[in-house]
């Protein structure tokens, strides 16, 4: 007896610390967590570089609702890397004779259809930010032929209607033309009379499904949770994108509402929508995928006021404690998601660790929703943001103003969810940044101030101006720009094949627009493949072609003329051991900080090196902003016991040998490019000090090699390792700087704006 009483002891112990394990939380964290900690749990457990089809592109459609919404430059680097990965591509048969979509298949034939098609929904996402033709090319291509198509069947199962749907409203704000929202209601047309239950104001997952075709275990109609979740997000999505005054759009609007009336009726008391809607017997238990995809939609529809709050609140708030109690887990994963599938499986297990990428991006989709729909229960607070120029000549700089500060005044937990106006009234971009700043870029005359405003509401997407990226198809680089000029340095690619390249590269550009993402498509991605084929056949033929695209060759809009090497190339930092340069090799890995619209901002990790018996860490992050000629470095070492020599500047090369100004606190240079006859200009580079240096000179090189004479350096004194900050930058002599002299006063007006930067106020 006294051994059973103990055992039941036990087992009570046991039971007891099971349930304070296995204990829900009794509150959701709050949602703007939430959505980070989803995010970048997925995302640190999966490689972007993944295929282009419908399971992995809807996860990046959440994706980019995150980015937009939060503004975190990592998560649009994931997709953007995903898509090139993908050569902005869907199904890859070239031949249209050969298109398919009247049946369900995977393979590259399948161009028409849907599940091939909604990788175009990021692709145009990111052209809108980023608009190079290519990155779309083939969405236009595939929707094009689709449009000019006299048959309307494309969509003859419920998923297509998120899948397809809404890259024919991106195409239409992407292009302006009305083709493609017509095409859309045709499409949608036949869906709808195929699909379509008037009386349970719910979709079949198919024609197959249709009752009584198909029956649930009591007799009834069986409706698939993520088929309607599919159809009621690709509705909110289209309505989102679709302009106010089209002739159709009444339609859309209707069945949304109506869809969305038919989805409440069912909501399980849990707050789930169960797989099998009308009858949970058929598959019990939650389902988070479809329950996610309503969630959103019903929330898009109220905070848009298309749905009616106090109708659809109680709903909502079921729907989410459920996503952020029972779903979400303490990792981070998303669980309760059904597998791929077309129906109420009972034979498929849905738990906890039933997890699916396109089960986190209806995720993502439902919580930038929820966000938004508490913050807009907020009063809403304008506020005021007053830029003082005490000096007496004009200045221009990106400003920065307190994220915190702007969310707390106007009572929101964070995000895009305001906008910002100039006196005028018109919206200006803005930018948060990782370290927890709003950018605003500003002007303003001698002694004068400029004000904004700063309000409610949701945001345009901006045209990048500064961007940067990894570029993986030429060895690694990472190159970086503005409406100034372009920059890189080399990564771990190019250290493995043993080249020595250390600096930092210049490329010219006579254009605000952005130039990198088409130079590397065209050269590196479309044009050196073709160009050793033709070599193999015929030399001159390949070279010829090489020389007509490739970006060593100024085709009117700029190129890479600038010779780095074995060097410092322009700006980069090197620590010095006797009067010689230790530099740095290719870096080893990078973080994306900030993309644009206003500031680009990365830092770089270098492999650790032996210095003076010290196993030193080099550590980089460059910043550039809109409109300026100059980058800002942050450099620091771990390891340093002994303090060293710091050292950074501009090589200086033998053609070009008195082009030479060393100032105290700045240095620059003329530079000749690498191919005088055939550049017939000059490269203005430049280093700036403005925490101060020890001196400024030139350092010989004892080895000239590659037309390379020595450096221009600034040379800290003392230096143990802690964060140095300093600029270096460019001009081009065909471009917004003629001449030397023109280059000292562009870098004397930075030195003077630097120091004596604009007041900002808030109020």
């Amino acid at each position: 007896m006294k051994r059973l009483t103990l055992l039941l002891i036990g087992l009570a112990v046991c039971f007891t610390a099971d349930a304070k394990v296995r204990r829900k939380p009794v509150r959701p964290l709050p949602t703007i967590e939430i959505i980070t900690k989803v995010n970048d749990y997925w995302q640190s457990h999966h490689n972007p570089k993944t295929r282009s089809f419908w399971d992995e592109a809807a996860y990046h459609t959440g994706n980019m609702e995150a980015y937009k919404l939060l503004g975190n430059a990592r998560w649009l680097a994931y997709s953007d890397a995903w898509a090139r990965y993908n050569f902005w591509q869907g199904a890859r048969e070239t031949d249209p004779k050969k298109w398919k979509y009247a049946n369900y298949g995977e393979g590259q034939d399948y161009v028409l259809f849907g599940d091939w098609q909604i990788c175009f929904q990021t692709y145009l996402d990111i052209y809108e930010m980023q608009p190079d033709d290519y990155k779309i090319a083939r969405a236009l291509e595939v929707m094009d032929y689709e449009v000019r198509q006299p048959q309307a069947d494309f969509w003859w199962w419920a998923d297509a209607l998120y899948m397809a749907m809404p890259v024919f409203t991106k195409l239409y704000k992407a292009t302006g033309d009305v083709k493609y929202l017509d095409k859309l209601y045709d499409n949608f047309k036949w869906a709808d009379e195929l699909m379509y239950d008037k009386q349970e104001q719910l979709y079949y997952r198919d024609a197959k499904y249709i009752y009584p075709k198909v029956k649930t275990s009591t007799g009834g109609k069986s409706f698939w949770a993520r088929g309607d979740g599919w159809v009621l997000a690709g509705l909110a999505k289209v309505l989102s994108d679709m302009p106010a005054d089209y002739k159709n759009r009444a339609f859309f609007l209707k069945r949304f509402r109506e869809l969305a009336q038919g989805v409440a009726r069912v909501q399980r008391p849990e707050g789930y929508w169960s797989r099998s809607m009308l009858c949970e017997e058929d598959a019990p238990g939650p389902e988070t995928s479809g329950t996610a995809f309503f969630t959103y939609g019903l929330l898009w529809g109220v905070n848009n006021g298309l749905l009616d709050e106090d109708t659809y609140e109680p709903v909502i708030g079921k729907a989410w404690n459920y996503l952020a109690l029972t779903a979400l887990q303490p990792d981070g994963s998303v669980g309760y998601v059904q597998p791929i599938g077309e129906k109420p499986d009972p034979t498929k297990t849905v738990n906890a660790r039933s997890q699916a990428n396109f089960g986190v991006g209806a995720f993502l989709l439902a919580a930038c929703e929820r966000l938004r729909y508490e913050d807009a229960k907020k009063s809403r607070v304008s506020l005021t943001v007053t830029i003082e120029n005490p000096s007496d000549e004009y200045r221009e700089q990106v400003i920065e103003v307190s994220a915190d500060s702007v969310y707390r005044k106007m009572r929101i937990h964070g995000g895009r969810q305001f906008i910002v106006c100039d006196v005028a009234g018109l919206e200006v971009p803005y930018q948060l940044t990782a370290d927890g700043k709003v950018l605003i870029e500003a002007g303003v005359r001698p002694k004068g101030k400029q004000t904004f405003t700063i309000r409610r509401g949701t945001p345009k997407v901006y045209k990048t101006v500064c961007f940067g990226r990894i570029f993986p198809e030429r060895k690694d680089d990472f190159a970086w720009e503005n409406d100034r000029g372009a920059y890189r340095v080399y990564g771990p690619a190019l250290q493995k094949t043993g080249e020595k390249s250390y600096g930092t590269d210049v490329w010219t550009k006579n254009t605000p627009e952005l130039v990198l993402d088409k130079r590397y498509w065209i050269e590196d991605v479309v044009m050196m493949p073709e160009v050793e084929r033709l070599r193999q056949a015929n030399r001159q033929r390949g070279d010829s072609l090489y020389r007509l695209n490739s970006y060593h060759h100024d085709h009117g809009r700029g190129s890479d003329v600038y010779q780095v090497g074995a060097t410092l190339g322009c700006g980069a930092p090197a620590l010095m051991v006797d009067d010689e340069l230790v530099y740095p090799y290719c870096f080893n890995d990078y973080q994306m900080l900030d993309m644009g619209p206003l500031r680009m901002r990365v830092q770089l990790n270098y492999k650790p090196t032996v210095l003076n018996g010290d196993t030193v860490t080099e550590h980089r992050i460059i910043t550039l902003d809109k409109g300026s000629n100059f980058c800002k470095m942050t450099v620091w070492y771990d390891g340093i016991t002994m303090p060293v020599e710091f050292a950074t500047g501009v090589v200086i090369h033998s053609d070009a040998k008195r082009g030479i100004v060393l100032g105290k606190d700045y240095l620059h240079y003329a530079d000749p490019t690498d191919n005088v006859p055939v550049n017939n200009c000059q490269l203005f580079v430049a280093t700036l000090f403005p925490n101060g240096v020890g001196e400024t000179r030139f350092l010989p090189m004892k080895d000239k090699r590659g037309g390379n004479e020595g450096h221009a350096i600034g040379i800290v004194d003392n230096y143990s390792g802690e964060p140095y900050t300093y600029y270096f930058g460019s001009a081009w002599s065909k471009f917004d700087v003629r001449t030397q002299d023109e280059w000292q006063q562009r870098i004397d007006w930075t030195m003077r704006g630097i120091r004596q930067p604009l007041v900002v106020k808030m109020k």
